[in-house]
């Protein structure tokens, strides 16, 4: 699984890809650049939630064991 960062990496990528196909006047391509950015930035944003489950679930596991 990706972290994070990666993801934020991603994201970056894309977005340069994007420019660099704006300047050179490919607009499909930039589109296709932009729409892969929107995407590895959804998947950062819900990437977070998700660790958050694991981290809770952590703490309760340690709890219950501890208890």
């Amino acid at each position: 699984m990706y972290s994070k960062k990666q993801f934020a990496a991603l994201e970056a990528m894309c977005r340069e890809r994007a420019a660099l196909a704006r300047k050179e006047m490919e607009y499909s391509l930039m589109e296709y650049w932009r729409a892969e950015a929107a995407e590895w930035k959804q998947l950062r944003e819900s990437f977070e939630p998700f660790l958050g489950k694991i981290a809770n679930r952590s703490s309760d596991l340690a709890r219950s064991n501890n208890g």
